[in-house]
């Protein structure tokens, strides 16, 4: 069985490439790169694949790659956008800051500003220093550059056909795969981790949904609901609910502290993997 998986980052489809492929004997799961990177004769096999137009994997790409391939199982990943905010805000600095290292550590004193009270800093704020070509971006250049992303993300799911499965994030932390299961044909493994060796397991935070509710203020409401609008009445979230904590809590160990441990890694790695290497050729 060939299976096409695709949704944005931060949206779970990592977890979930390893608790399919876990379910069926003999599966290999591939991860990232460009459409076709990965090509065998394999009895069965995921195909894991995250949208990005910053890295040339556009919508346009994946509509041509899907006619080109036979695929018997597609599945679209969805996450609320609210709360993908919040994750990517907090990942960026998942490669490291890379000569970047003024903009890190303002982006960090303003999560750290955050946490010590929720409600000084709105969160559109915080997105204004994670941009990749300059920063800091402007409010107006936050908000449209979402809307942009949902707005296309909205038109790609809206054409997809009835072979494709629609999947939520939140139906995975609930453990809830029953329908998966039924459009798979096998049970999806639950139990299923990544698996470190495949260098794919990144360090996790809150596996949880909903955690935009500390984050947003009544400011980033009015900023981001055009943005989601559309997105979020495709896929099917409720337009109406945007209540918000009325007593916010940030946990460091899941914003600052994560974005620190982020960096660690991401420091330690290269040198695990030179270790390695060395290793091998004693």
């Amino acid at each position: 069985m060939k299976i096409f998986l695709l949704g944005r980052g931060k949206s779970g489809t990592t977890a979930l490439l390893f608790k399919i492929a876990a379910g069926l004997p003999d599966c290999r799961a591939f991860s990232g790169g460009h459409p076709g990177k990965y090509s065998g004769d394999f009895q069965n096999a995921v195909y894991k694949h995250t949208y990005s137009e910053r890295k040339g994997k556009t919508f346009d790409v994946y509509r041509q790659h899907v006619s080109d391939q036979s695929y018997d199982r597609m599945i679209w990943v969805a996450r609320d956008p609210r709360d993908v905010a919040v994750s990517r805000m907090l990942f960026r600095w998942h490669k490291g800051p890379k000569g970047h290292w003024k903009q890190y550590r303002t982006h960090l004193e303003m999560v750290q500003q955050k946490e010590r009270n929720p409600q000084s800093i709105p969160f559109h704020v915080l997105c204004r220093y994670i941009g990749h070509d300059h920063w800091p971006l402007t409010t107006e250049e936050v908000a449209e550059d979402e809307r942009l992303r949902y707005d296309q993300m909205s038109a790609f799911v809206e054409g997809l056909g009835a072979s494709w499965f629609l999947f939520k994030y939140e139906d995975m932390i609930r453990g809830n795969f029953e329908a998966l299961s039924n459009y798979l044909g096998f049970a999806v493994r639950d139990d299923a981790e990544v698996p470190v060796s495949t260098g794919k397991a990144k360090v996790a935070r809150k596996k949880a949904f909903g955690d935009w509710r500390n984050w947003f203020t009544p400011e980033d409401k009015e900023i981001f609901k055009p943005a989601y609008r559309s997105y979020m009445r495709t896929i099917g979230y409720d337009l109406e609910d945007w209540r918000l904590s009325p007593q916010p809590v940030i946990e460091s160990q899941f914003s600052s502290e994560y974005m620190k441990r982020l960096v660690r890694e991401n420091t330690a790695n290269p040198l695990r993997r030179l270790i390695g290497r060395l290793a091998g050729t004693m």
